[in-house]
């Protein structure tokens, strides 16, 4: 097998320094009682600001206008901008559609994301419609909708790392029960906490099925590192998500790779989820740079190229996400790096990895009268590198000092004359 680095050029010169075995240590497990149990401080309320997306977002999950304004959580305001805490945005790198009732083969985007900000903590939502449509978009609407809902109401409640676990775990129960009364297909989620531990510390609580995925990036050592790798570790087959929330058999979820995971925070991280259109256009197998040791089908791999196990290629993303973070400052400088433009780094990347895939698709949309022409282009496109999905990330940066409350600064203005009449 080959080591992961001789696929780089360069790989030390991503790190300031090596991270330390306490920087990518990870707990992982299938319950509450896996996770380490840490004392958290109480969330502090009020929610400091909200954001969902593409379009609508979250507030899509509702049939009509009415039940929309009927629902408290949709009425609060989803729009609040604060780009150097949180982030997110989805897009599509499906072809331009030959059917020009859309804008993208594929349309509508079915990814859906959702981020809460508190004083001292934050909820990144991320969920990813299993295949294509209005049914697909629903499920992953409803499913962001609801885990986060339920989070908002009852998160106040938890007192350590393991009862958020389990609080995390009922918003999926949650998610599941509205994307069944919905009528809606499958969707992939993962919801992940920020908690301020009692202890100074901060940690990271996530729960996620499917593959949508959880990482986390230190700026000050341009170190990435996957959260929920333990969800993934058998060779992934990226036609399947892996499990998903929906009526798998009519009407329970498919739970196969449903994990709980835990791991420590610093100051200034950022933590960010994605779907597996950013994931995978990091993979060197879909980038056609290494082939899986694994084949699965009928698929064709070039045997001149490296072969990677699964824990090779997920080593490999992550120091490609580190590398596509690098581009983003100049050189011999630490990277100025916050939630909005570490966003906008991993799109543009795979915006530009799956560019000639989608000009060739484009090129066989535009093909009139010559079906052999036609299909001699589709077959060109599957040899190409990339992946053509739907692609989103949202980011949450820990531990940014908030201006203080109105409240707050009257508090401090009757204490300053409290003081001077003294």
């Amino acid at each position: 097998m080959a080591s992961v680095s001789r696929l780089f050029t360069n790989v030390a010169d991503y790190f300031r320094r090596p991270p330390s075995p306490s920087e990518r240590a990870v707990t992982s497990g299938k319950r509450p009682s896996d996770i380490p149990q840490f004392r958290i401080k109480k969330v502090a309320l009020p929610v400091l600001a909200r954001l969902t997306g593409p379009e609508e977002g979250l507030c899509g999950a509702h049939g009509s206008v009415v039940d929309k304004q009927k629902c408290a959580h949709c009425n609060e305001n989803w729009g609040v901008q604060d780009e150097r805490r949180m982030f997110g945005m989805a897009l599509s790198l499906y072809d331009a559609a030959k059917d020009h009732r859309q804008a993208h083969s594929g349309d509508p985007v079915a990814d859906v994301f959702g981020l809460v900000a508190y004083r001292n903590g934050g909820l990144l939502c991320v969920a990813d419609g299993v295949n294509w449509g209005e049914k697909s978009r629903l499920a992953a609407r409803c499913a962001v909708h609801n885990s986060l809902e339920y989070l908002i109401k009852t998160l106040d409640q938890a007192n350590s790392t393991q009862e958020v676990i389990a609080h995390i775990l009922r918003s999926f129960d949650s998610a599941q029960k509205m994307i069944i009364q919905r009528e809606a297909t499958m969707t992939t989620l993962v919801t992940a906490c920020v908690c301020h531990l009692e202890d100074g510390r901060w940690g990271l609580c996530v729960v996620n099925v499917g593959d949508s995925l959880m990482y986390v990036f230190t700026p000050s050592t341009g170190v990435v590192r996957e959260v929920t790798g333990a969800s993934h570790e058998d060779t992934r087959d990226v036609r399947e998500a892996g499990g998903a929330l929906g009526p798998s058999d009519g009407y329970s979820p498919d739970l196969g790779n449903l994990t709980c995971s835990f791991t420590f925070l610093e100051p200034g991280d950022i933590v960010f989820g994605v779907t597996d259109g950013v994931s995978d256009n990091f993979d060197p197998v879909i980038l056609k740079k290494a082939r899986a040791d694994v084949v699965r089908g009928n698929a064709r791999m070039d045997t001149s190229l490296e072969i990677l196990t699964q824990a090779g290629r997920d080593e490999a993303v992550q120091l490609r996400m580190a590398a596509a973070l690098k581009e983003e400052r100049p050189a011999g400088e630490l990277p100025n790096t916050n939630s909005s433009s570490l966003t906008q780094a991993l799109l543009r990347h795979v915006v530009n990895q799956s560019e000639e895939k989608r000009r060739c698709l484009e090129e066989a949309n535009m093909v009139q009268d010559n079906m052999d022409k036609e299909r001699e282009l589709i077959s060109k496109s599957r040899r190409l590198p990339g992946k053509l999905d739907h692609a989103t990330v949202a980011a949450f940066q820990v531990g940014l000092k908030v201006p203080p409350t109105p409240e707050q600064v009257q508090q401090c203005h009757r204490l300053e004359q409290e003081l001077g009449n003294l």
